[in-house]
């Protein structure tokens, strides 16, 4: 049963993984709804279940992005599926409740982003957008002016004043980079995947005004006989109760505790990350 104050949202994802969002003192919570590529969503499944739970916002059908190589046949075809999706999920006399993110694709073809965002995008239901880079996910070196110039061709066409999503565990370097290029909110679940490859993080000093950070891996040997805090200026609960060497014990046993422990850093870490930005954005605001 969920507070009355809480954030209900409907996430679509194209497979069943670990999404995180933000919990802290000051957030009134959310509930996330993942639905994996089993489970068959139509229109009026997603309709259903977003009047059901009474949410307050949702991610809207998109036909799924294509792979780089995919024919303009293909992608047409894709596009054409997205806007039809919109009309039935909006033209129809039942009505559905709650702010739609209109989930926005078109691949990696500049064309058809911008299509897609011309097509949908613009209509009066939008209260903000949702972009996928899932593709970009995990390459050491993601090229940057490309993802610059699918990002141009999706919100060049659409209002400036609505929210602007992406989801997918992005790291430090790339949520800065994705933040000056006009993204908005993001997921945590780069918290969560780091922890699960027995890994924290910490931001350099000068965050954001660069983009350093670093990772420690408890797999590591080293760190068995280290009685220090895991980071000796974070106030999380991990680093001010636990050594770097009972977590390395942890992971060495694999204990759950272990992952716990981590996902609770990486947390505290990236929820500190996102004030930094809005304090570095505040003070860009005021000159």
């Amino acid at each position: 049963m969920l507070p009355d104050n809480s954030l209900a949202v409907v996430v679509l994802s194209v497979e069943l993984e670990l999404v995180g969002m933000n919990l802290t003192p000051q957030s009134s919570g959310y509930f996330l709804v993942v639905l994996s590529k089993e489970l068959q969503i139509d229109v009026r499944m997603l309709r259903s279940l977003v009047n059901s739970f009474e949410c307050d916002s949702f991610e809207t059908l998109v036909d799924y992005d294509m792979p780089r190589d995919v024919t303009f046949k293909k992608l047409a075809k894709v596009s054409d599926r997205t806007v039809v999706f919109c009309q039935q999920l909006f033209d129809q006399d039942e009505v559905v409740k709650g702010s739609a993110i209109f989930a926005l694709g078109g691949g990696f073809n500049a064309f058809y982003r911008r299509k897609c965002s011309v097509d949908i995008g613009l209509r009066k239901e939008a209260a903000g957008y949702t972009v996928e880079l899932h593709a970009f996910v995990g390459s050491e070196e993601p090229n940057l002016d490309e993802i610059k110039k699918i990002l141009e061709e999706t919100f060049d066409p659409l209002p400036p004043g609505k929210v602007r999503c992406t989801s997918g565990p992005f790291d430090p370097k790339m949520v800065k980079f994705l933040v000056e290029q006009g993204l908005d909110l993001f997921d945590s679940s780069y918290a969560v995947s780091l922890a699960e490859k027995n890994s924290a993080f910490r931001l350099a000093d000068d965050y954001p005004a660069s983009s350093s950070f670093v990772l420690t891996n408890f797999e590591d040997e080293k760190y068995a006989d280290d009685f220090t805090k895991p980071f000796e200026d974070c106030s999380c609960y991990t680093c001010q109760n636990y050594t770097k060497g009972y977590l390395q014990h942890l992971v060495n046993t694999k204990e759950l505790l272990a992952s716990i422990l981590l996902v609770i850093h990486n947390m505290t870490e990236y929820d500190r990350m996102f004030q930094l930005i809005r304090a570095a954005l505040s003070i860009s605001d005021d000159q």
